[in-house]
């Protein structure tokens, strides 16, 4: 299953996973920040501190990152645990961590700047920008707009079997591919959250500036936001001596994760720099994201769940979606919020506009809550609400598939479920329109699956099935359990949609 933290464990997450504020920018772009927390009136930050550090002993995770915002002050910045494990290097305030789909708030902005430089219009259908982008839909071709895009009710296909597994070395390289697809539902009439909303926003801001998105997030955003200790791109991450190693659960032990490069998401940060970011977004745009767009970027724009609250959870309802940004109501609070979560990486971000009141957390731990877990102490801690004990939140962290060793990968068919086929049939090159080409191989004994974007080994599941799995880590989010490959004659089929997807065998046998 290809995921993100917001979208699975968030919901998993059933207490108050609130808000986050941000400090105003002094005079040159600085925010004043203290390494030893600020004592608060109302808050104990020696116990604070100890209450995280056992949270994260709990989760088992590398280290964290936190920094508390209240009234235009970073009153609480600290530092758990290693940055990189096999080193022993400690993590500090200087530790970047990847924010994944936080990045999408970014994209946000760079928008409402364009806007109002009126290089674009909300109301502006995407292709009066991106120029080779053409739909199969007439409801897309006909209706679509950029602000369907930012409030996720586009009506897009979802993509993500396509490009994650047949990656472009451009974004825009993508557009050809929606002739192959139709609307997942009339353009405006349902919310659906689309990592290809996001990479289409990507695609215009690029075309109408002429510019890639690193560095337009530098030459408008982090620049004027003082965020010095951020970057832009998966290049300059990699190289930084400040770079976390992300890391992902196996067993009981994390394993170093492949870093993920995905399109759009591109963002690496400090805690302290992401509320510098959350100080825009408090401050009416700080003077570089404009004010009215702002308003209405963190203001409902799209209903995600308008249920009545639970009896568990009275205080939480009405979860929305702004432009980029998630908002609900909690225990009178509304809310602002975003997660993410990419190889390696967890994070969340909240502010409550009008306490005052942000939280950052940010982890190198894979498919985890624990951002959300310390941004509920900390919040309700800060906004003087009932509190949940330190042990009882609940412990959350997805778990990778084991790497296959040597001997592991060597194809072992099921006796009990045969296959019907003759192995030799199936090397080969197998293409499917919207997708790509896939190449199986079948060497020394190891049945082998390539995409453009990594390689894998089949293991027999049953009759004509096949799981996916892998000797080292791949750079893509994907849960490498949900996938599943079985063939027929002259074809395979892999559950890359709500549909299996169907290659058409195209040439020759690979066989070595």
């Amino acid at each position: 299953m290809i995921k993100r933290i917001h979208a699975v464990n968030a919901a998993a997450f059933c207490i108050f996973v609130s808000a986050c504020a941000a400090p105003s920018i002094t005079e040159g772009g600085d925010i004043a920040e203290v390494d030893t927390p600020w004592q608060a009136e109302t808050v104990n930050w020696d116990q604070t501190t100890d209450d995280i550090n056992r949270l994260v002993e709990r989760y088992n995770a590398p280290s964290a990152a936190v920094a508390v915002i209240s009234d235009g002050e970073i009153v609480y910045a600290q530092s758990f645990g290693l940055q990189e494990i096999e080193t022993h290097t400690p993590a500090s305030l200087e530790t970047m961590y990847a924010v994944g789909s936080i990045s999408k708030t970014f994209t946000s902005a760079l928008i409402g700047t364009l806007e109002n430089e009126g290089k674009l219009a909300l109301t502006d259908h995407p292709s009066r920008h991106v120029h080779d982008l053409q739909f199969r839909s007439e409801e897309l071709s006909a209706n679509l707009s950029v602000a369907n895009l930012l409030s996720q009710t586009s009506g897009l296909p979802r993509l993500d079997g396509s490009y994650v597994f047949f990656p472009e070395k451009d974004q825009v390289d993508l557009a050809p591919r929606f002739l192959h697809f139709g609307a997942s539902c009339r353009v405006g009439d349902c919310w659906s959250y689309n990592n290809m909303n996001f990479i289409m926003l990507d695609m215009i801001a690029e075309s109408v500036t002429g510019q890639s998105k690193s560095q337009m997030l530098m030459d408008r955003l982090l620049v004027g936001a003082g965020m010095k200790s951020t970057v832009s791109s998966t290049e300059a991450f990699s190289r930084s001596a400040n770079a976390a190693t992300g890391y992902t659960k196996a067993g009981d032990d994390m394993r170093p994760a492949a870093t993920e490069y995905l399109f759009g998401e591109q963002v690496y940060a400090t805690a302290s720099d992401m509320a510098r970011w959350l100080n825009l977004w408090m401050t009416e745009g700080g003077g570089i994201i404009p004010a009215d767009y702002v308003q209405r970027a963190i203001s409902m724009q799209a209903i995600e769940n308008g249920s009545a609250p639970s009896k568990d959870e009275p205080g939480a309802y009405l979860f929305g979606y702004g432009y980029g940004w998630s908002v609900k109501s909690v225990e009178g609070n509304f809310v602002v919020h975003h997660g993410g979560n990419e190889n390696g990486f967890s994070a969340q971000i909240l502010f409550v506009p009008a306490s005052g009141i942000g939280v950052v957390t940010l982890t190198n731990q894979q498919d985890s809550i624990l951002p959300y877990v310390v941004n509920d102490l900390l919040l309700r801690r800060n906004l003087s609400l009932p509190e949940t004990g330190v042990d009882e939140y609940p412990v959350v962290v997805g778990t990778s598939a084991p790497l296959l060793s040597d001997t592991t990968a060597k194809l072992n068919l099921n006796r009990d479920a045969p296959f019907p086929l003759e192995l030799t049939t199936l090397p080969g090159r197998y293409s499917a329109p919207g997708y790509g080409t896939i190449e199986i191989r079948l060497d020394d004994d190891v049945l082998k699956l390539r995409t453009p974007a990594a390689d894998f080994v089949l293991s027999h599941r049953e009759g004509t099935v096949f799981s996916l799995g892998t000797t080292e880590s791949v750079p893509m989010g994907i849960n490498l359990d949900f996938f599943e490959v079985t063939f027929e004659e002259d074809s395979l089929s892999m559950n890359l949609a709500s549909e299996p997807v169907v290659f058409e065998k195209s040439d020759a046998q690979i066989v070595r």
